[in-house]
């Protein structure tokens, strides 16, 4: 199908009103309709239409077949399902039925982020339902998730735009213990421990034995200035048991992103990269105790609680 994605116009803001309805997910068995009146109840949703062009961050393209205008993709600052900060664009998308499928919602959300890319902003957020399909399509774009959204059943996500260097990934080395154990620290203290004792030497011994024997292993993020984001497991052996017939756990520990790169998708990525790991080592469960900040990322990787901690059965 021959189309055209281009800046939306003014005398088109208002069309908004209605994309807004259509972009509503309608999970797969659904029976009946969606009232119309929702997206004037939900301020949620109000603030992602009314006074659209009011606002300095308010950017918009719409996508044309025919001369007529059948969807729309659009950002906004406000406090909407997807709103991250004042400073981060969240993202609206929305095609009429017959136009969905084809690609065109992946051209205009790239027209988009091409356009706030070059404006100089630093990332764009959206939310999307965790039934909702639509989610690969956003990952593909780049976004990746960063937590619950307004609540448990979406997800946040996020697109970086202007990193200036890309990270770089790869295992942790003996070379790195030193610089892995500050990490670990400041970890720790960040979550509410006491330095009461030096542990720089016990957690040196630790890693470096256990790097030895490959019953630990670490995914680290890194930049020019040096490591941005830990992760860690310890693969240990308990006799075997109905809920984990191989008797190996990998214990997860060390999970740390330096404050500046938080809320980027790292740390999934780092804890994705260790569940392998486990899984190559015929690890029957992983379990962690997670912070409370944690726990979101932990739950959308499939890990569920089980007393005080967090597994994974693998």
């Amino acid at each position: 199908m021959d189309y055209e994605v281009r800046f939306m116009r003014r005398d088109e803001w208002p069309l908004l009103e209605d994309f807004l309805y259509e972009a509503i997910y309608v999970p797969e068995g659904f029976e009946g309709e969606v009232p119309r009146s929702v997206i004037y109840d939900d301020p949620k949703c109000r603030v992602a239409f009314q006074g659209f062009g009011g606002r300095q961050d308010d950017r918009a393209v719409v996508a044309v077949v025919d001369g007529a205008v059948v969807g729309a993709c659009w950002v906004r600052t406000t406090d909407e399902y997807g709103h991250l900060d004042d400073e981060t664009p969240s993202f609206s998308v929305s095609l009429y039925r017959p136009f969905r499928g084809m690609g065109i919602g992946t051209e205009m959300m790239r027209a988009l982020l091409n356009e706030l890319r070059e404006a100089g902003y630093g990332r764009v957020s959206l939310s999307v339902q965790k039934e909702n399909p639509a989610l690969h399509l956003y990952e593909r774009l780049g976004f990746r998730i960063v937590g619950d959204g307004f609540d448990q059943t979406e997800w946040m996500m996020v697109c970086q735009l202007n990193r200036a260097v890309e990270l770089g990934f790869r295992r942790l080395t003996l070379e790195d213990v030193p610089d892995f154990v500050e990490m670990r620290i400041a970890q720790l203290v960040e979550e509410g421990a006491k330095e009461t004792v030096d542990l720089r030497p016990a957690l040196t011994d630790y890693y470096r034995r256990h790097l030895a024997d490959g019953s630990f292993i670490s995914w680290l993020a890194f930049d020019h200035e040096g490591i941005v984001a830990t992760s860690g497991v310890s693969i240990v052996e308990k006799p075997p048991y109905f809920g984990c017939p191989t008797g190996r756990i990998g214990l997860v520990s060390s999970m740390y992103t330096a404050p500046e790169y938080r809320r980027q998708g790292i740390a999934r990525d780092l804890l994705c990269r260790i569940v392998d790991e486990a899984r190559r080592r015929e690890c029957g469960v992983m379990q962690i105790t997670a912070s409370n900040a944690g726990v979101p990322l932990y739950r959308s990787l499939g890990f569920t609680h089980n007393d005080n901690f967090l597994q994974l059965p693998l």
